[in-house]
C-alpha cells in the first residue's frame, strides 16, 4: 500500500502505470479493490476485469470504463460519438436506436442529439450527427464545439480497427479534460486472462496491442494493473520502462497467516500452524480451508485439513497451455530446475525441450528465480502437481534426475569448483535415490562420507533433514535409515565442532551392534565428541570396546582414534605400536586410512619433540591424503603443518596459517579454526609481532570456546603464558601456565606440553614448590620412543628458543 501511495501521490503529471504481481490467489484482486477504496472519496477509480471474456475486447472494455467514470460525473462527448459510430459499423446488420443508446451510456450529448434527430431510430454518418449539434437553440450551445472538431469529421473515412483506435484516443481525450476537476484511479485485473502464456513466447504479441495503446494516454491519473508476471512492455518499446512501477506480491508472513486464521474462527494453535504452514503463503489455500470446515475443534483431523488440489490447481494454472501443464508435472520433483534439468527430463518423457518452450516456462509467476539461471516451482503448486501423479511416475522422474545429478557432481571432481557445489549436487543424488526407492542406509553413510571428503560440510545437514522428512512421510518404519541419518548428524556435529550435540545425540546409546556400520560410527561420533569436551578417559574406554568388537570396516577408525588418545597422554611407544600393527593390515591403496596413521605419527613425534621425524611423517600424510582425494583431511593437515611451523619456522608459518584459517573457515570446524588462529598467534609473537599475536590469540580462544574445545583452549593460554612473558608480566604468565597445566591434567592429555609450561617458569623465576608433584605426574604419564632423558632434553632446548635463550 506504501508503494500505491506513493505512486498515487506524484501521479497526475505524467504517465504512471503501477504493476502489481503475483501467482493465483496471492491477494492481487483484493489489493485492487483496497486501493479503489482508500481513493473513493477523492477520485474518479474503475475496474475493469479481464477475467470477463466479453471484456477482452476493445470496444467493450471502453465502454465499460465510460460507463462507470461517467456514474461518477465525468463526460465522454466526442467518445460517445465515437462509440455509437464504432457500434454500427461492428453491427452492420442490427438497427441502433440512437435514443436506447443515450439511455443506456447516459450520455448528455447523445440524450440532445437523440432528440433533435426527432425520433430517428438510425443515424447514417457522425457528420450528420454533428450538424444536429451546430443547431442555434440554447440546448446545444454546449456541444457547438463539437461541430468543429476534426477528429470527430474524420471518423466516417476510417476502417473498423482505425475508428477503433480513435474511440480509445477520444476517450482519453474526455477524461483528460474530466480530470481537471478530479483525478482518476483506472484499475485492471487479471491481465494474463487478455494474453495468456503466449506472448511471453513473441506468438501473439498483438492481443494487449489496444490495451497498451490506452493505457499510454491516461496520463492525467495512475493506472494500476495486476497481472500474474511483469507486463514486459518494454520489449516493446523501451520508453515503457520510465513509466512502469512494478510491485511484487510476496506469500502472507507467518505471524499474518496465524493471525488471519485466529481471526477467523482457528482456535486450535496445531490447526493454525499446520495450516499456515500449508498455505505457503497463499491466501487463497487459508480461504479454500476455512471453507472446508477444518477449524479448530476437529482434534487431530485439523491437521490434515481438506482443502481441495483441484481448486488451488486451476488457480494456479489458468492461462497455461495444457502442454505446458504436463511438462510442470514432470518438472514439480525437481527441487530446483535449470535448462539442463528441463531438458534431459522433458526429452525422458517426449516432451517438448526447446528454449523457447523454457523461457516461456520461467517467465509464469509461479516459476521463481532460486539462484543463477536456476528456479523453482511455487511450494504450494508442486505439491498439488505431484500429487496428481502415480508412484510409478515419481519415481520414474526421480531416477532420471538422481542420474543427472550424479553425472554433475563426477564432473566437477577434480576441478576448480566450490566444496558447496559438490555438497549441494551429492545432497540431491540422495534425496533423488531416496524417492526413487532405491536408497539403503549403506548408500546414505557412503554418500555423506563422499560429501564430507568433497569438503561439503555445509551439505551433510540438509541430507539428514531430508532424510527425517522422507521417514516421518512414509507408511512403513525405517529404523535403520533413521539410526544412518542419526549417525550422520552426529559426525558432522563433530566436524564443525558442535560436539555438546554430537555427545547429546549418542548419550545412552547402549549394545553397539559391532556389524553394523551405522551403529559403529554413531558410536565412535559420541568417543569424538567425550574426546573434544576432554573427557578422555570415558572416549578411549569407548574407542577400546569399539575396536575389539566391530566387525565392520570402521572398527579399524577406533582403534586409530585409541592411538590417537594414546599419543596424547604421552604413551608415544604404545601408540606407535598399535598404528604399526594396524598399518601393516592395510591394503596398498586405502589411501585414507594410511593418511591418517601417518598423520597420527607425526602429531606424536611432534609433541614428543622429534622435529626431523614428526617433518618427514607429515610429508607421507599428505601424499596419501591427495591420493585419497579428501578436501576435509588435506584441509586439517595444513592446520597440523602451520602448528609445525610455528613450532620450528615461525618465519615461515604465516601464510600457512592463513591458508588454513580460509580453509576451516570454508568447512565450518570450529575447533580446526581456533588450532590455526593459535598457531598463527605463536608464530606472530616468535616473530616479535606481539599486538598482532594478541589479536590473533583472541579469536583463537573466542572460537575454541564456542567449540567447547578443552585441550585446545589450554594450548592457546599457554600461548598467552608466553606473550605475558614477553610484556614482562611475569605473575600473570605463572598464573595463565598454571592455569594451563591444570586443563591438561584434568583432561589427563599433553604432559609433554605440561613439562614445557614447568621448564618455562623455571627459566623465568615462576617455579613454585606446587610444580614438584605436577612434574612428577607428568613423568610417570610419559612412555617415549627412545628415553625419558632424551624428551626432556628436547623439551628444555625448544622453550629455551621459545624464550630467546
Amino acid at each position: 500500500m506504501a508503494a500505491f501511495e506513493d505512486a498515487w501521490a506524484g501521479g497526475g503529471d505524467g504517465l504512471r502505470v503501477v504493476n502489481v504481481t503475483g501467482v493465483g490467489g496471492i491477494g492481487k484482486s483484493r489489493f485492487l479493490r483496497e486501493c479503489q477504496l482508500r481513493l473513493e472519496s477523492e477520485a474518479r477509480t474503475v475496474l475493469l476485469d479481464l477475467q470477463i471474456p466479453a471484456l477482452r475486447e476493445q470496444d467493450a472494455a471502453l465502454a465499460v470504463l465510460r460507463s462507470r467514470l461517467g456514474a461518477q460525473g465525468a463526460q465522454f462527448p466526442r467518445y460517445d460519438i465515437a462509440y455509437l459510430a464504432l457500434w454500427q459499423r461492428l453491427h452492420p446488420h442490427l438497427q441502433i436506436s440512437l435514443a436506447d443508446v443515450a439511455a443506456r451510456q447516459q450520455s448528455a450529448v447523445l440524450t440532445d442529439l437523440a432528440d433533435a434527430a426527432g425520433g430517428l431510430p438510425v443515424f447514417r454518418t457522425v457528420g450528420g450527427l454533428l450538424q444536429l449539434a451546430g443547431r442555434s437553440s440554447a440546448r446545444f450551445k454546449r456541444w457547438r464545439w463539437l461541430k468543429n472538431d476534426e477528429t470527430l469529421h474524420r471518423l466516417d473515412e476510417l476502417d473498423p480497427a482505425e475508428l477503433a483506435d480513435a474511440a480509445t484516443f477520444l476517450f482519453a481525450e474526455d477524461l483528460r479534460r474530466a480530470s481537471v476537476e478530479q483525478r482518476y484511479l483506472v484499475c485492471i485485473d487479471a491481465y494474463e486472462a487478455l494474453v495468456g502464456g503466449s506472448t511471453r513466447a513473441g506468438r501473439t504479441a498483438g492481443l494487449d496491442a489496444w490495451l497498451r495503446d490506452l493505457v499510454s494516454q491516461l496520463d492525467r491519473g495512475l493506472v494500476l494493473i495486476a497481472s500474474r508476471e511483469p507486463l514486459g512492455w518494454e520489449t516493446y518499446d523501451s520508453q515503457w520502462t520510465a513509466h512502469l512501477i512494478q510491485v511484487p506480491l510476496d506469500g502472507l508472513p507467518m505471524t499474518a497467516r496465524v493471525e488471519l486464521l485466529e481471526a477467523h474462527g482457528v482456535s486450535d494453535v496445531r490447526a493454525r500452524t499446520a495450516l499456515a504452514r500449508a498455505s505457503s503463503g497463499v491466501p487463497f489455500y487459508l480461504n479454500l480451508a476455512l471453507d472446508a470446515d477444518s477449524g479448530a475443534d476437529q482434534g487431530d483431523s485439523a491437521l490434515t485439513p481438506a482443502v481441495s488440489g483441484e481448486e488451488i490447481l486451476e488457480r494456479f494454472l489458468q492461462h497455461v497451455d495444457p502442454q505446458e501443464v504436463r511438462l510442470l508435472e514432470v518438472l514439480a520433483v525437481a527441487r530446483t530446475i535449470d535448462y539442463d534439468i528441463f531438458r534431459t527430463v522433458a526429452a525422458a518423457f517426449g516432451l517438448s525441450a526447446d528454449r523457447r518452450t523454457w523461457e516461456t516456462l520461467t517467465a509464469y509467476s509461479f516459476v521463481q528465480p532460486a539462484g543463477a539461471e536456476r528456479f523453482q516451482l511455487h511450494q504450494l503448486m508442486a505439491t498439488e502437481l505431484r500429487a496428481r501423479q502415480t508412484a510409478e511416475m515419481r519415481q520414474a522422474v526421480h531416477r532420471v534426475l538422481r542420474t543427472l545429478w550424479r553425472e554433475r557432481a563426477d564432473r566437477v571432481v577434480g576441478l576448480a569448483s566450490t566444496r558447496r557445489t559438490i555438497g549441494a549436487q551429492l545432497r540431491e543424488v540422495a534425496f533423488h535415490s531416496m524417492y526413487a526407492g532405491e536408497f539403503a542406509p549403506r548408500d546414505l553413510l557412503a554418500l555423506t562420507a563422499e560429501i564430507a571428503a568433497s569438503g561439503g560440510i555445509r551439505s551433510l545437514g540438509g541430507v539428514v533433514e531430508d532424510v527425517r522428512r522422507f521417514c516421518a512421510a512414509d507408511d512403513h518404519p525405517r529404523a535403520e535409515l533413521e539410526m544412518a541419518a542419526r549417525c550422520v548428524e552426529a559426525e558432522t556435529a563433530v566436524l564443525v565442532g558442535d560436539v555438546e550435540h554430537a555427545e547429546a545425540l549418542t548419550r545412552g546409546l547402549a549394545g553397539v551392534d559391532g556389524d553394523s556400520s551405522a551403529q559403529v560410527r554413531l558410536a565412535l561420533a559420541g568417543a569424538d565428541a567425550l574426546r573434544v569436551l576432554g573427557r578422555t578417559s570415558e572416549a578411549l574406554g569407548r574407542y577400546s570396546s569399539l575396536w575389539q568388537s566391530a566387525t565392520v570396516p570402521e572398527g579399524r577408525s577406533a582403534a586409530l582414534w585409541a592411538a590417537d588418545l594414546y599419543m596424547a597422554g604421552g604413551r608415544f611407544r604404545d601408540a606407535e605400536n598399535l598404528v604399526n600393527g594396524l598399518t601393516g593390515t592395510l591394503r596398498r591403496d586405502e589411501h585414507m586410512l594410511r593418511g591418517d596413521t601417518a598423520r597420527l605419527i607425526h602429531l606424536g613425534r611432534r609433541f614428543a619433540f622429534d622435529f626431523p621425524a614428526a617433518r618427514s611423517s607429515l610429508d607421507q600424510a599428505q601424499l596419501h591424503y591427495l591420493e585419497a582425494g579428501s578436501a576435509v583431511r588435506l584441509a586439517n593437515l595444513v592446520v597440523n603443518r602451520a602448528e609445525f611451523l610455528a613450532w620450528t619456522e615461525p618465519e615461515h608459518a604465516g601464510d600457512v596459517a592463513d591458508e588454513a584459517i580460509a580453509l576451516q573457515r570454508d568447512i565450518g570446524a570450529l575447533h580446526e579454526l581456533g588450532k590455526a588462529y593459535t598457531a598463527k598467534a605463536l608464530a606472530l609473537l616468535r616473530c616479535g609481532r606481539i599486538a598482532e599475536a594478541e589479536a590473533s590469540l583472541e579469536t583463537a580462544l573466542e572460537v575454541l570456546g564456542r567449540a567447547r574445545y578443552r585441550s585446545g583452549t589450554a594450548r592457546a593460554q599457554l600461548v598467552r603464558s608466553l606473550i605475558l612473558l614477553r610484556r614482562g608480566e611475569t605473575e600473570n604468565a605463572r598464573g595463565t601456565a598454571e592455569w594451563a597445566i591444570r586443563e591438561f591434567e584434568g583432561a589427563e592429555v599433553y604432559p609433554t606440553l605440561v613439562l614445557a609450561a614447568l621448564h618455562m617458569l623455571r627459566s623465568t623465576g615462576s617455579a613454585q614448590p606446587a610444580h614438584t608433584a605436577s612434574l612428577a605426574r607428568a613423568r610417570a604419564a610419559i612412555r617415549p620412543v627412545d628415553s625419558l632423558g632424551a624428551l626432556e632434553a628436547r623439551v628444555d632446548a625448544w622453550v629455551a628458543t621459545i624464550l630467546g635463550e
